[in-house]
């Protein structure tokens, strides 16, 4: 009799530590998916930022969004830099040539963890040069951003266009 109760007990405590770490599991789970979902959500607010600055046409606002580092790679307006110093003037000559852009975002998917996060987007660009010249274009739009202290900076960023049509 002694040794029954002795290997029910057992049986009810294994089964507790089991239920226990299954909940441990559970939240750990939660608390991931959530902390996926606020990444996610920040990418959004980040992408935002990028787009007013451009319709504001304000490189100063635009600088402030990227992480300024040594090792730096984008491709950006049909080229590849290594620097935050040569993208900052690229920034500027943008802004400087238009009087007008209007930027859509058509399709947009974010993520990321922790410290890191992403974001993906189709896009549709007007441009209204300063001499009046129009154009228009469809582009591709990709962001790896670091949390930095409260901020969210660029570490990566690639555009692309597609080649125009003959």
């Amino acid at each position: 009799m002694r040794s029954r109760i002795k290997l029910a007990c057992t049986i009810v405590g294994i089964c507790m530590l089991f239920a226990v770490a299954a909940g441990f599991r559970i939240q750990d789970s939660n608390a991931s998916a959530a902390q996926g979902e606020a990444v996610a959500d920040a990418m959004r607010g980040l992408s935002q930022r990028m787009v007013d600055a451009y319709e504001r046409r304000d490189p100063d606002a635009l600088r402030r969004l990227y992480k300024r580092q040594p090792d730096a790679l984008f491709f950006w307006e049909r080229r590849m830099s290594y620097s935050f110093d040569d993208i900052s003037r690229t920034m500027g000559a943008i802004v400087d040539a238009v009087s007008n852009i209007k930027l859509t975002v058509t399709e947009f998917r974010s993520g990321g963890a922790g410290q890191t996060g992403w974001f993906a987007a189709l896009f549709h660009i007007e441009r209204t040069m300063k001499d009046g010249e129009r154009s228009t274009s469809e582009g591709r739009w990709t962001v790896a951003a670091e949390k930095v202290g409260e901020n969210w900076l660029i570490v990566h960023e690639h555009t692309s266009f597609p080649l125009p049509k003959p």
